[in-house]
């Protein structure tokens, strides 16, 4: 089964849509404090006057918990240049395979005197799924980000992460290797698929046509992961167990051809004469958010945190 939905979506993206602000992602292992990092990384970003959308990724949305506010879909602004959103991954979930179902209608409506609607039901138990929802709620939140400056995403847990950032990269291969198997066809039907019109060709089987333009939108999917104005935020613990997931994050990312840009150390002391980190991860440029003597649960608490640690 194709996921045309999230690609057929991206490829009528307008090139005003397609100019994103810079993406910052906070990944890492549960528990190590992805939430208050993108937090206060929002925060601190909205005072220095970039317009700020902290958007929770995470089904868990502890944002609510940190700022002590309920959040939802529609984006709600807190301070001037700070608005935070929750994304509902069950409703993305459901509306990935409403249209990908609509489509698959669609395409294949000759077949419906043969009931194809009960097939469509294989559709729920799609490998991937989640991610690709996540990947659907992504392209809809940098579409509605019109004029934010920055858009700071708290990731759900690492394996949901992994497969949300690597689908593009397996899916274009998946794609591409369609579309051959499409040519070889043709090729041994002798079928022209192909009209020339003076310096123009242009491709006349649709499922060729449609292979291509998915392979167009998934490669611009994956050029905006690793785009320069894109920034992979690993936040670890001063504890083996964080940063031996770290190693092993770093090492899945770098496969897609994907890099940290930052190692957050987290709940670390104040200097760090007491930092005890992990030697495969001492390449990586570090910020360190040191252990707060005061419960960071409200937006005064958080700012009067960033207050006390300028340099963060």
């Amino acid at each position: 089964m194709i996921h045309w939905a999230i690609y057929s979506r991206f490829s009528r993206l307008t090139e005003k849509e397609i100019m994103q602000p810079m993406l910052h992602f906070f990944i890492g292992k549960g528990g190590v404090g992805k939430s208050t990092t993108s937090a206060l990384t929002a925060i601190r970003r909205a005072e220095i006057g970039r317009r700020t959308l902290l958007v929770s990724l995470d089904p868990a949305h502890n944002q609510r918990d940190i700022f002590s506010m309920t959040f939802s879909s529609k984006p709600k602004q807190i301070s001037e240049n700070l608005s935070i959103q929750e994304i509902d991954v069950d409703r993305w979930v459901q509306s990935y395979l409403k249209q990908s179902i609509d489509l698959l209608k669609k395409e294949y409506a000759y077949q419906s005197a043969f009931n194809i609607q009960q097939h469509f039901n294989v559709l729920k138990f799609s490998p991937g799924l989640e991610g690709y929802a996540l990947l659907l709620a992504f392209e809809d939140t940098l579409t509605r980000a019109a004029g934010m400056t920055d858009v700071i995403f708290d990731m759900p847990p690492t394996a949901l992460t992994l497969q949300f950032f690597s689908l593009p990269v397996i899916t274009r291969v998946w794609l591409q290797e369609l579309l051959n198997l499409r040519t070889k066809i043709y090729e041994r039907k002798a079928i022209i698929s192909k009209i020339k019109w003076k310096s123009i060709e242009i491709e006349q089987d649709k499922v060729k046509h449609r292979l291509q333009s998915l392979i167009e939108a998934n490669d611009k999917q994956a050029a905006r992961f690793s785009a320069a104005t894109t920034s992979i935020n690993l936040v670890v613990n001063n504890e083996a167990l964080s940063q031996s997931e770290a190693v092993r994050i770093c090492a899945k990312l770098n496969q897609i051809d994907m890099a940290v840009s930052y190692l957050i150390l987290n709940k670390c002391s104040v200097d760090d004469s007491e930092d005890h980190l992990n030697k495969e991860l001492e390449s990586y440029p570090i910020r360190r958010f040191p252990m707060s003597d005061i419960s960071l649960t409200s937006h005064a608490s958080l700012k009067r945190y960033l207050h006390k640690h300028p340099d963060l």
